[in-house]
């Protein structure tokens, strides 16, 4: 047994002078023996737009991807900011009644048996400021996809039957919202409704009104679509399409420009787009309610939203907003996506590390073409909830005074680079990054540009950014019990007031507490 075990030995050891000890190897240097292959490019070879405009205004553009899967879409500058004279809610039936019955197809299933025999799936969903079509399938269906997407856009019956279902299945929707609540859907509707009051633009409500379901009728929808489905007011995208082949597929299917709602609603109806611009006021929204009998046998928690006024998309200040947001990040107590994601970011070690009682504190950045907000969202107990208000105030003066460190910020714009260019491999993602630029500015600028914009932003440029912020009129929101709430007046003082340590806002009483 000794004389074989020898052997192998023997024999191991022959053999490992062929080979190289990786685990002594430290991981900065290069593997001996191994030939280096060219570096490659932070960005994929295929990049590029093509864009074509046609003389009545529509634009169609178009970005090249590797494979026959292609995502393929109309996007129109319409959506709830724009129904200041319209009934609220219209911009909610559409999303609901997109691919229905057509001058084509006689129904939804019809278009539903057309796309199951490309290989195709579809959708309809609206933004604040957009309504967007869209087609996921194999590009060698292009002419069918563009003619169902012509029929949906340009020629929808709208018939009275499915604007009474669309009413039922959007009265279902209302009750279920009431049933089991979802927070960010509701905070953000109350974030917009406090910052703009309401009645301006972005404070229009995503969701229609329980009150304006039976009001909107067949001619609403049409008088709508008249007035914003222009061609100068929509582009057509495709990623993974060839530009020459859409184009022609286009032609083909979207001009001449013959609509179904041109042909029915009078030219006097026809309403101007009313493309005025949001004005932010700031304020104050609670919304008392008991969670506990939603979540048994979770916890309870109240939610509160500390908002700013922010900058759009189109504003010199917009990569830094985003690179803030990175920054400040922040998540739940519980995560989903494994042990260690954004557990660097200023709210989650600063924030859900140092108190044990906040469940969740999150930076949002809601960015249009001409506005924004900047919030920090926060739950706790409700008993919890005038801390928590002070605590994340405190974090955002903190950030805007206290100094950044290189490695935090290199480590925010790490995140941030990533993140876009990890999502904008999706074609969904590109397909909404391609058209939402070409809607904002009639342009596109590629990921090789927001990648070198991230790298010139500086600590001093994030803090003078939030420290306007700061000086701008507070949105503050709460949704659950709201006994603990503070009053107003406070917390906008607090957010102004000088910095002090973190320490400094715990009393010698709850020091060992919290």
């Amino acid at each position: 047994m000794s004389t074989r075990y020898s052997r192998f030995l023997s024999n191991l050891t022959k053999f490992r002078k062929f080979s190289t000890n990786f685990a002594n190897i430290p991981l900065t240097q290069s593997l001996p023996n191994f030939s280096t292959s060219p570096t490659s490019s932070l960005l994929s070879r295929n990049s590029s737009a093509h864009i074509t405009k046609f003389s009545n205004g529509l634009t169609v553009a178009s970005q090249d991807k590797f494979g026959i899967q292609c995502t393929l879409g109309v996007v129109v500058r319409a959506g709830p900011r724009y129904e200041s004279q319209a009934i609220s809610g219209v911009s909610h039936y559409l999303e609901k009644l997109g691919f229905h019955s057509t001058d084509s197809f006689k129904d939804r299933d019809a278009i539903q048996s057309k796309m199951e025999s490309c290989n195709a799936i579809f959708d309809c969903q609206i933004s604040r400021d957009f309504i967007a079509y869209a087609i996921s399938g194999i590009n060698t269906h292009l002419n069918d996809l563009v003619n169902v997407l012509s029929e949906t856009v340009l020629r929808p019956k709208l018939s009275k039957e499915e604007v009474d279902m669309t009413a039922r299945v959007i009265g279902f929707e209302l009750a279920t919202l009431e049933m089991a609540p979802p927070t960010e859907p509701i905070l953000n509707d109350l974030l917009h409704s406090c910052a703009y009051h309401g009645s301006n633009t972005l404070g229009f409500p995503r969701y229609c009104p329980p009150e304006s379901i039976d009001k909107i009728t067949r001619q609403d929808l049409m008088k709508f679509m008249a007035s914003y489905y222009r061609p100068e007011r929509i582009v057509i995208v495709g990623v993974g399409i060839d530009h020459a082949e859409l184009v022609k597929s286009v032609e083909a299917s979207f001009l001449p420009w013959e609509t179904t709602y041109g042909k029915e609603v009078p030219e006097s109806e026809i309403l101007k787009p009313d493309d005025s611009t949001p004005v932010y006021y700031g304020g104050e929204i609670t919304l008392n309610r008991d969670l506990s009998q939603y979540h048994a046998p979770m916890p309870e928690f109240a939610h509160c939203v500390i908002g700013l006024e922010g900058c759009g998309s189109q504003h010199p200040d917009f990569v830094t907003s985003c690179l803030l947001n990175s920054l400040l990040g922040g998540g739940g107590s519980f995560s989903a996506g494994g042990p260690g994601k954004g557990m660097y970011s200023r709210l989650y070690t600063n924030v859900l590390n140092q108190y044990h009682w906040v469940n969740s504190a999150q930076a949002t950045n809601h960015v249009y073409a001409d506005a924004g907000i900047f919030a920090v969202a926060g739950s706790a107990e409700p008993s919890n909830l005038h801390r928590l208000i002070r605590v994340l105030t405190n974090e955002l003066r903190f950030t805007a005074e206290a100094p950044i460190s290189e490695e935090e910020l290199q480590r925010a714009k790490n995140q941030l680079e990533s993140m876009l260019l990890m999502n904008l491999e999706m074609r969904p993602v590109a397909f909404e990054d391609m058209a939402r630029q070409l809607l904002a500015s009639g342009e596109w600028k590629d990921p090789e540009y927001w990648v070198e914009r991230v790298n010139a932003v500086t600590a001093d440029d994030l803090q003078q950014f939030l420290t306007r912020m700061l000086k701008s009129p507070l949105t503050l929101v709460g949704f659950g019990r709201m006994s603990n709430w503070p009053k107003f007046a406070e917390v906008q003082a607090e957010i102004v007031a000088p910095l002090r340590r973190r320490q400094g806002l715990r009393s010698s009483i709850l020091k060992r507490f919290m």
